[in-house]
């Protein structure tokens, strides 16, 4: 069988009849189909859901042929006789699930097509994957494509109103102060948009609209709607761009997506928002009336309804967003007893909690819970995942821990603690020069942002809250300095900046994203001196985290801080280094570039 796929003509391609001609497309060759199907992923996963029987290699083809048009692809399959999945192929994805349980389910479905005929290369792709010589997109990736096609639908199809403020709860606000687009990424999407909603209008007004607006897809409608004496043209202009260029009917890119939908739904999200609003202040109003308003202990907002206080067991009463953000703060130190804000000792019911965040801090949540139990139990031979919470008890034999989290799926080797490199042992992975510094690089990156607790070793970075850190061990140290720490807060200066202290609340700006640039400039620097050939393809804005935005951090969360003290001592070097660095992104002046 498999020499009748090598003797099929390339005129054949043109409509394959059956599973033997797919197999020899020539574009297949050399595990081509492996990167049709990453490049076409989203569009192979839209026609399986309408044709679930369809061959997933002729499908590919079709694709291919298409150019990824999905609108044509569709249109050619509702014409042709589409050749369909073979028993065979279907008995040999099965099979082959036993030996890549996380892998992609259409992945396996183009492994059991492609190899379905031919045993030999089947044995040596077996071989490839088993020895982890072979790659292979896996479960959680297709996952995520699901989930993600899912949120595209109901924003593009299915939209409520509900459900989006759910996605973006303060709209106006986000859409108007953020940078959602940018001259490289959305430029194309943007201009399609205006030129399919503002048809009477020229290109140049709408490009010279999106550049007055830095890009800002929302400000720029609202200042061509506001136009008092627009400019219009005698007929509609064509679309914008060809068929097959990318626009803002065909992208994917949910944040993007986000704010078409604001702006095509304008007028019935501010509705739905007033309404409620509305609704919120008659409820409050009547309530007050009786005497039945709640105070929170925490934000002290005292026009709070029944339905939006929550207590502890003693009876204190905390509302829903300080409930959430203090569980957030919580589990992003690994804490998994959420106790009362009032220090009452009490911890908040589980089943509470769940009513409160989202499912997926609910579950991250139960996982520390599970793994604080298996640790407490004290079991020969466990092993943790390192990149998350997953563990499992291990012979010794076994060199590689196969972490089972669907969010994670990852292989750790239980020696050196990095990514597997199986079947070679941890020193000889070698590396060319330039991958070399780079890793370097970024290994230095990596191990200014994480933390690693001094008794139990457990690996964490801190999302928000004081630097005073608990690990699910007991432990406490400083966020800062990574010293062990006493449970009270001597450790730590807040409102004046104290030598020998460290501050007790940072903006994860200076903690993360400029400690992290310190240390990447600090070993440029010191390339440039004793190796500058190594640096010539290396760009280290590339590398670097992008910039945050800071948050409206409360007064009593802010302390007083010696910005390039604090990113030295967290990088353990000395402060003379970080005052003599160029070139520092978070450390520049703003200064307003110049009009010509």
């Amino acid at each position: 069988m498999a020499t009748m796929a090598e003797t099929v003509t390339v005129s054949l391609f043109k409509n394959p009849t059956t599973l033997v001609e797919c197999i020899a497309y020539s574009n297949f060759n050399n595990y081509g189909w492996q990167t049709l199907y990453k490049n076409y992923m989203s569009n192979v996963m839209k026609v399986i859901n309408i044709h679930s029987d369809i061959s997933r290699l002729y499908l590919l083809i079709k694709l291919d042929m298409n150019i990824n048009n999905l609108e044509d692809t569709l249109l050619t399959l509702q014409i042709e006789e589409k050749i369909i999945q073979s028993p065979d192929a279907i008995q040999l994805t099965n099979n082959l699930k036993d030996i890549m349980p996380d892998a992609d389910p259409i992945y396996l479905d183009l492994v059991g097509e492609y190899y379905a005929y031919d045993n030999e290369k089947l044995y040596e792709f077996i071989g490839q994957i088993t020895t982890n010589k072979k790659s292979y997109p896996r479960l959680q990736e297709y996952n995520e494509r699901v989930n993600h096609l899912a949120t595209v639908k109901r924003l593009r199809d299915n939209f409520t109103v509900q459900e989006f403020l759910k996605m973006c709860p303060d709209p106006v606000n986000y859409f108007k102060n953020i940078k959602v687009n940018s001259i490289t990424i959305h430029y194309n999407e943007s201009l399609s948009y205006l030129s399919d909603r503002f048809n009477l209008l020229s290109l140049a007004k709408l490009r010279a609209e999106l550049l007055k607006h830095s890009f800002n897809l929302s400000k720029a409608v609202d200042s061509l709607i506001a136009d008092p004496k627009p400019v219009y043209l005698k007929n509609k202009r064509k679309s914008f761009g060809n068929r097959h260029q990318i626009n803002y009917k065909t992208t994917e890119n949910i944040e993007f997506l986000k704010e078409i939908a604001y702006l095509d739904h304008k007028d019935e999200i501010l509705n739905y928002i007033e309404s409620v609003k509305t609704i919120h202040r008659i409820q409050v109003e009547e309530a007050k009336c009786i005497g039945n308003l709640n105070t929170c202990e925490c934000c002290f907002d005292n026009e709070l309804l029944t339905t939006e206080v929550f207590s502890c067991p003693a009876g204190h009463t905390f509302c829903s967003s300080c409930i959430k953000k203090g569980t957030e703060v919580a589990v992003g130190g690994s804490k998994v007893d959420i106790k009362c804000f009032a220090n009452c000792n009490e911890e908040f019911n589980l089943t509470m909690i769940k009513s409160i965040v989202d499912d997926k801090l609910y579950q991250r949540i139960m996982r520390l819970k599970q793994a604080q139990e298996i640790k407490a139990a004290d079991i020969e031979g466990l092993e943790t995942c390192a990149f998350c919470d997953y563990s499992v008890i291990l012979s010794p034999d076994l060199k590689i821990i196969n972490c089972l989290n669907p969010e994670c799926k990852k292989e750790t080797c239980r020696q050196c603690r990095e990514e597997s490199h199986f079947p070679y042992r941890c020193d000889q992975i070698e590396k060319a020069p330039e991958v070399e510094v780079r890793t370097m690089i970024e290994n230095k990156m990596t191990e200014v942002l994480i933390r690693i607790c001094y008794y139990c070793k457990r690996k964490f970075v801190k999302e928000d809250g004081c630097n005073k850190m608990t690990c699910s061990c007991g432990k406490q140290m400083c966020y800062i300095c990574r010293q062990p720490v006493d449970s009270n807060y001597a450790h730590f200066y807040h409102q004046k900046v104290m030598e020998n202290k460290c501050p007790l609340y940072t903006d994860e700006n200076i903690v993360h994203t400029t400690a992290v640039e310190a240390a990447a400039r600090l070993i440029i620097n010191e390339l440039k001196i004793k190796k500058p050939e190594l640096l010539k393809n290396i760009d280290i804005n590339k590398i670097l985290p992008a910039l945050k935005k800071s948050n409206n951090i409360p007064t009593t969360q802010k302390s007083a801080l010696d910005i390039n003290k604090v990113v030295a001592t967290v990088i353990g070097q000395n402060v003379e280094d970080i005052n003599n660095l160029k070139d520092m992104r978070s450390l520049e002046p703003q200064v307003k570039k110049p009009k010509h």
